[in-house]
């Protein structure tokens, strides 16, 4: 009985992209004009979930009530090993601006979601826009992101005025929820701007 031919095996070659790894924690603090923005570390969650004065002295700065109340409990739950939370602090008035969320996105790899939350006390004074800018900038040169992907409510104006500021275009709006996309690319030319 002969045995049927074999076919001959073909070797693929697999061509390697060398892409830079994700660095998705944020490990130093990110300086801007106006403000000084630190990464939620676990120790610092750990204080948050003590309290808003446990808080404010492990950090180093006074929280405005209204942001406490609406952050403080995100900043709680944000303890893990690799921050994605950032806390904006006023450089000269020691002062809590808001904060910047920053994780990767469950769509793609390197693609990241940002979001952020400002002081009702500090609002209409651009400090969305440099809190946000200065991770973005950070997610984009240091983190490994390709893009960021942002939504927000339709109706809150302030938001999409920031994120136009920042660089991003409008991706898709199902429902109530507007959602904004940015590339290196286009924060390169809002720059510019």
């Amino acid at each position: 009985m002969q045995r049927p031919k074999q076919r001959p095996r073909l070797r693929l070659a697999r061509a390697r992209v060398m892409v830079p790894p994700m660095q998705a924690a944020l490990d130093r603090q990110l300086f801007t004009e106006r403000l000084r923005i630190v990464p939620v570390t676990p120790a610092l969650a750990q204080a948050a979930r003590a309290g808003a004065g446990v808080f404010t002295d492990a950090l180093g700065a006074a929280a405005p009530a209204d942001w406490a109340r609406s952050s403080l409990g995100l900043v709680a739950q944000s303890g893990t090993e690799a921050p994605m939370r950032a806390i904006a602090i006023h450089q000269y008035e020691g002062q809590v601006i808001g904060d910047v969320r920053f994780e990767p996105s469950p769509r793609a790899a390197r693609e990241f979601e940002l979001g952020y939350s400002i002081a009702q006390s500090r609002r209409r004074q651009g400090y969305a826009a440099e809190a946000a800018g200065a991770v973005l900038d950070w997610l984009f040169a240091e983190a490994g992101a390709d893009c960021v992907i942002a939504g927000c409510d339709k109706e809150n104006i302030a938001s999409v005025r920031t994120l136009r500021r920042l660089g991003f275009w409008l991706d898709s709006n199902p429902g109530t929820t507007l959602w904004w996309l940015i590339t290196p690319a286009l924060r390169a030319e809002a720059l510019l701007r």
